[in-house]
C-alpha cells in the first residue's frame, strides 16, 4: 500500500534521521568514497557544460551530436554492464582503478587538437566522459554496494543521503567552475573550440584526483569483507532457492524485472532532456553566457544537495516507493513546464529548479528500495543491472532530441520527459504496493556501523 501523509506515530519514531549519529560511525572507507564520487561529479559537472557547445565548435551537426551522445550511452551500457556483474570476482577497487585511469586518458583525448568523431566517441565511451551530466560508467554501482555492504538497513537512508549531498555538490562546483573558465579563456583571446577544450584539462586534472582517492580505499569495500552487524543474508523478499553465484536466484529476478521496468520508463524520458541539452536549449534560446549556464547549474545541483537530507527523512518516514511519489509527480509536472513561458527567462528558470530540486529527493529512496529488496550477495549484480538499463534507456532520446532540435522542436522534448517521469512513478506505486510497510519495520531494528 501506499502510506499516507498522516502516518502512524511507531512509523514517525522510525522515521526520526539520525544523521549525526551515521556521520561519527561511518568509516574512513565510506568517507572516501563520499570524496571520491564528489571529484567524479565534479568532473562530470564540467563536460555537462561544454560538451555539447565543444562538438558544435567543431563543426559537428546537430544531428550528429545527438548521435554522439546516444552511442556514448551504448558504449558506456556495454562497458558498465561487463565491469559491474564481474567487479566482485575483479575486485571492487581494482575496477574503479581501472575506470580512473580511463578518465584520465579521455580528458587528455578531448583536451588535445583531435577533432575526429571517431577518435572522440571512442574516447568518451572508454573514458565514460558523460553526456548526460549524470552519473556513468561502472563507478555508482560499486560505490552504492560498498556502502550497502559495510552499513546496517537503519542507517543506509543517512549514508546515502550524505552519498547524494557529495554527487549534487561535485556536480554543482564543476558547472560552476566550467562556465567561468571558458569565459575566462574567451576574455583572454581564446576562442572557438579553444575556450571549451581548456575545460577538458581541468576534468583532466579532476580524474588523476579521483585516481589518488580510490588508492587509500581498504579491503572493508570488497565483497569478502564480513561487517560487525553481520551481512543481511535474508532480504526482505524470501529466497528459498540456492544462490548460484555466477547468476540471479529466480526471485531477484523477478523483483529485477519489475525495478528496470520503472527505472528504465523514467530514464528514456530523461533522455529526451539531459542537461547537456537544457544547457544548449538556454543558450539559443536565451542567448545567456557561459557564466549564467554555470551559475544556473550550480544552483541546480546545490538545490539537489540540499534536497538530500529531507529525501532521507521522507525515506524513514514514509517508505521509500510513498516519497517517491509524492515528490516525482511534481517534479514532471514542473519539467512540462519549462518551456510554456519560452520568451521569458525567469519562469524557465524557477520551473527548471523546481524540478531539479524535487528530482533529487528521489535518489536517496530508490538506493533504499534496492539495497533492502536484495540479498547482497546479488547487489552489486542487480545495482549494476539496473543502472545499466537505464543507461540504456537513456540511449535512445538524444537520436530523437538531435533531429527534433534540427527542426526548431527542442522544447517538445520536456514535454515527453516530464510526461515520461509523471507515468514510470504511477507504475512503481502500482508494482510495489505494500513494499513500503516492509522496509520500516526493517529499519526499525537498530545496528551501529
Amino acid at each position: 500500500m501506499i502510506l499516507p501523509l498522516h502516518h502512524a506515530h511507531h512509523q514517525k519514531v522510525n522515521g526520526m534521521i539520525h544523521l549525526t549519529k551515521s556521520l561519527q560511525q561511518s568509516n574512513a572507507d565510506i568517507r572516501l568514497l563520499w570524496l571520491s564520487t564528489f571529484i567524479r561529479m565534479a568532473s562530470f559537472g564540467v563536460t555537462n557544460q561544454i560538451l555539447t557547445l565543444y562538438l558544435k565548435a567543431i563543426n559537428i551537426e546537430e544531428a550528429y551530436i545527438g548521435w554522439f551522445m546516444a552511442l556514448t550511452l551504448v558504449g558506456d551500457t556495454i562497458l558498465s554492464y561487463y565491469l559491474t556483474w564481474y567487479s566482485d570476482h575483479i575486485g571492487r577497487r581494482r575496477v574503479m582503478i581501472i575506470g580512473s585511469l580511463l578518465m584520465v586518458i579521455a580528458g587528455l583525448t578531448f583536451s588535445s587538437t583531435i577533432e575526429n568523431f571517431y577518435v572522440l566517441l571512442l574516447a568518451a565511451i572508454v573514458g565514460v566522459i558523460s553526456p548526460s551530466g549524470n552519473d556513468t560508467g561502472p563507478f555508482k554501482s560499486i560505490e552504492e554496494a560498498c556502502m550497502a555492504h559495510m552499513t546496517p538497513a537503519n542507517h543506509r537512508p543517512e549514508i546515502y543521503a550524505v552519498h547524494w549531498l557529495a554527487t549534487a555538490a561535485g556536480a554543482a562546483l564543476g558547472s560552476l567552475m566550467a562556465g567561468a573558465y571558458v569565459d575566462y579563456f574567451k576574455s583572454i583571446g581564446w576562442k572557438g573550440a579553444w575556450s571549451y577544450r581548456c575545460g577538458f584539462y581541468l576534468y583532466t586534472f579532476l580524474a588523476v584526483a579521483k585516481f589518488i582517492s580510490i588508492l587509500f580505499l581498504s579491503k572493508k569495500c570488497e565483497a569478502s569483507y564480513v561487517p560487525p552487524f553481520g551481512t543481511e543474508s535474508t532480504p526482505l523478499l524470501m529466497v528459498d532457492e540456492p544462490i548460484d553465484s555466477s547468476k540471479l536466484s529466480p526471485k531477484t529476478r523477478k523483483i529485477l524485472f519489475k525495478l528496470l521496468v520503472c527505472f528504465m520508463l523514467d530514464s528514456f524520458g530523461y533522455g529526451f532532456m539531459t542537461p547537456a541539452w537544457v544547457v544548449y536549449y538556454f543558450k539559443i534560446t536565451f542567448k545567456v553566457s557561459a557564466t549564467f549556464l554555470g551559475g544556473l547549474f550550480f544552483v541546480n545541483n546545490i538545490l539537489s544537495s540540499v534536497a538530500a537530507i529531507p529525501s532521507a527523512w521522507l525515506a524513514k518516514l514514509l517508505g521509500p516507493i510513498s516519497s517517491s511519489l509524492y515528490t516525482q509527480i511534481p517534479a514532471g509536472v514542473a519539467f512540462i513546464f519549462v518551456p510554456v513561458f519560452e520568451a521569458q527567462l525567469p519562469p524557465s528558470v524557477i520551473f527548471l529548479l523546481i524540478n531539479q530540486m524535487l528530482s533529487a529527493t528521489d535518489v536517496v529512496p530508490r538506493q533504499v528500495l534496492l539495497t533492502t529488496l536484495i540479498d547482497p550477495h546479488e547487489l552489486t549484480k542487480v545495482l549494476g543491472t539496473v543502472n545499466v538499463g537505464k543507461t540504456a534507456a537513456r540511449t535512445i532520446g538524444p537520436v530523437f532530441t538531435g533531429h527534433l532540435s534540427s527542426m526548431g522542436y527542442l522544447w517538445v522534448n520536456y514535454w515527453i520527459s516530464g510526461g515520461l517521469l509523471i507515468l514510470s512513478n504511477i507504475l512503481l506505486g502500482l508494482q510495489f504496493k505494500g513494499v513500503d510497510r516492509e522496509v520500516l519495520d526493517k529499519q526499525a531494528v537498530i545496528h551501529d556501523i
